[in-house]
C-alpha cells in the first residue's frame, strides 16, 4: 500500500491520477480488511475490546497524514516527493510492527469452514445497513461541511475547515473512548446513543443561525457516526468466526458504498434546495441505522 502510494504523485494528467488511485485503492482494501480481521481475531482471543481503538488510531493517522501533507506543500515539496517521504518512513516502521501482531491459527480456521465457504452469514445485511447509514454521513460531511459553512456565510480564511476539523476529531475522540463505553454498556446501547447524538447533529445543522451552533452540529455527527463502522466489523467478525475475510470483505464494501453514495446525493439535492435541505437527506438513512441497531448484540468482555 506504502509503495502503490506513491503512484498519484507520478501522474501527469487525469488518466494517470486515476490509474495511480485505483490501484493505491485496491491495495489500501486489502491492507484494511487484513487489520479489521486481525483485530476481530485479537478481539476474540484475547477477550478484549479493541475495534474502536484501532479506527481510532486510523482516523488519528488521517488528521496527523493532512497536516504533514500540508506542511511539506509549504516547504513546496511536490506531491510525489510528499508522498515518498512518508512512505520511507512508515514502511520499516510498520514491517516491524507486522511482525510483533500475534499469529492465529489459521489452518484450524480453515478446517473448521463450511462446505459452501460462499455462503455468507445470515445476519450481515441488516448489520450493512447499520453502519451504511452512518458512512454515508460520515462521507457527506467530509466532502460537504465546509460548503455548508460558506454558504451560510461562516466560512473564511482562517475558518473554512474549522467544521472538519471538529468533525475529524470527534469522530477520533468517539473511536478512542468507544471500547471502554462499549465493554461497560454493550454494542447496542453505544450503537443506539451514538446513532441519535448523529440525528441531533444532523437536526442542529438543518437548523443552525450561529456559527458555533453549526460547529456543535458537526461535532455530534462526528461523535455519533465514529463507533457505528468498528461496531459493524466485530460484530460481523462474531457471525462467522470461520470465514472473518470473506464476511469483513462483504461488510465492508457494502458499508463503504456510503462513501460514494452519500456525497453526490447531498450535492444533488443541495443543488436544487440548499446545503441544510441537502443535509437533511442523511436523517432517513440514520433513523434505519438506529431501527436496526439491535443486531449489533453481542458484548465483548472486559
Amino acid at each position: 500500500m506504502l509503495v502503490a502510494g506513491v503512484l498519484p504523485g507520478l501522474a501527469g494528467g487525469a488518466l494517470g491520477l486515476f490509474l495511480g488511485l485505483m490501484v493505491l485503492g485496491a491495495c489500501f482494501a486489502f491492507a484494511e480488511v487484513g487489520l479489521n480481521v486481525q483485530a476481530a481475531q485479537t478481539e476474540r482471543a484475547l477477550g478484549v475490546a479493541i475495534m474502536n481503538r484501532a479506527h481510532g488510531f486510523w482516523s488519528l493517522g488521517v488528521m496527523t497524514g493532512s497536516l504533514a501533507g500540508v506542511r511539506l506543500a509549504n516547504f513546496e515539496l511536490n506531491a510525489f516527493w510528499s508522498l515518498a517521504l512518508g512512505g520511507g518512513i512508515l514502511l520499516p516502521l510498520l514491517i516491524a510492527v507486522s511482525l510483533r501482531l500475534p499469529a492465529f491459527d489459521a489452518a484450524e480456521e480453515r478446517s473448521q469452514q463450511s462446505a459452501d465457504p460462499w455462503r455468507l452469514p445470515a445476519g450481515l445485511v441488516p448489520i450493512i445497513l447499520v453502519v451504511f447509514g452512518a458512512t454515508i454521513a460520515e462521507g457527506a460531511m467530509n466532502d460537504w461541511a465546509t460548503v455548508y459553512m460558506r454558504e451560510a456565510s461562516w466560512g473564511g480564511t482562517a475558518r473554512d475547515g474549522l467544521a472538519v476539523s471538529v468533525f475529524a476529531g470527534m469522530v477520533t475522540l468517539g473511536r478512542f473512548a468507544g471500547d471502554g463505553i462499549c465493554v461497560r454498556s454493550g454494542a447496542v446501547a453505544l450503537a443506539r446513543a451514538s446513532l441519535v447524538l448523529a440525528i441531533a447533529g444532523v437536526a442542529v445543522l438543518i437548523g443552525a443561525y450561529a456559527m458555533w451552533q453549526a460547529i456543535v452540529g458537526f461535532g455530534l455527527v462526528g461523535l455519533g457516526v465514529s463507533t457505528i463502522f468498528p461496531l459493524g466489523v466485530s460484530a460481523t467478525a462474531r457471525l462467522s468466526p470461520t470465514n472473518q475475510a470473506r464476511s469483513v470483505s462483504v461488510m465492508t464494501f457494502g458499508a463503504l458504498s456510503g462513501f460514494l453514495i452519500g456525497p453526490p446525493l447531498v450535492g444533488l439535492v443541495a443543488e436544487a434546495a440548499g446545503m441544510r435541505i441537502g443535509f437533511a437527506v442523511l436523517a432517513p438513512g440514520l433513523v434505519v441505522s438506529l431501527a436496526l441497531a439491535a443486531r449489533l448484540a453481542e458484548r465483548p468482555k472486559a
